[in-house]
């Protein structure tokens, strides 16, 4: 093999793995979200607050269904039960059953639509309720998200959401207060 054809099959390699793990851009992340009917998955989450000596971990269930279906279900250590349809949260515990408008709640809409703008691939609601920079490659990916309502802003620093593809593999609260929570998630085999 020549000098000259070592040369270009180096080239051709380098040129087609750069195409392979092209830079994401939020358009065309969120045009792979758009496509999703439903997912669901597993999800373990360990929040870190200043109040308690140890992390917290609660452990569960999400679902989704487009465009504005959200669950969650927490099974470990006690049960309960978030799920939102359109403008409506519903909450259950062991203890009381509750509903309330997201519309009233801006800080609870901010987290909803962080996940349901995501899942739906809606770029215009993610991006007005939060300022995005996604970076990494379509198979390795991470969305910040920025909250841009000024009373989500005293509670919440940044969301961070990484991924691969349209799956949302964990999610990052950072807390004005310093307190943090990670949700790992598990998703279902298809």
């Amino acid at each position: 093999m020549t000098t000259k054809t070592r040369y270009l099959l180096i080239l051709l390699f380098a040129l087609f793995s750069r195409n392979a793990s092209a830079d994401a851009s939020l358009e065309n992340l969120m045009q792979q979200f758009s496509v999703i009917q439903q997912a669901s998955a597993r999800f373990i989450e360990t929040k870190q607050l200043a109040l308690l000596e140890s992390p917290l971990t609660i452990e569960g269930n999400l679902s989704y269904r487009a465009p504005d279906y959200l669950k969650k279900e927490v099974t470990h250590p006690d049960h309960s039960l978030f799920e939102i349809r359109g403008d409506l949260l519903h909450i259950e515990t062991r203890t009381e059953q509750r509903s309330l408008s997201l519309d009233r709640h801006p800080l609870i809409r901010a987290f909803a639509e962080s996940y349901r703008a995501t899942l739906s691939g809606n770029r215009s609601v993610l991006e007005q309720h939060f300022e995005t920079e996604l970076t990494g490659t379509m198979h390795d990916w991470t969305l910040q998200l920025l909250p841009r309502n000024e009373q989500v802003r005293t509670h919440i620093t940044t969301i961070l959401m990484t991924g691969s593809q349209n799956r949302i593999l964990s999610a990052k609260i950072i807390e004005v207060s310093g307190d943090t929570s990670l949700m790992k998630i598990i998703p279902d085999e298809d």
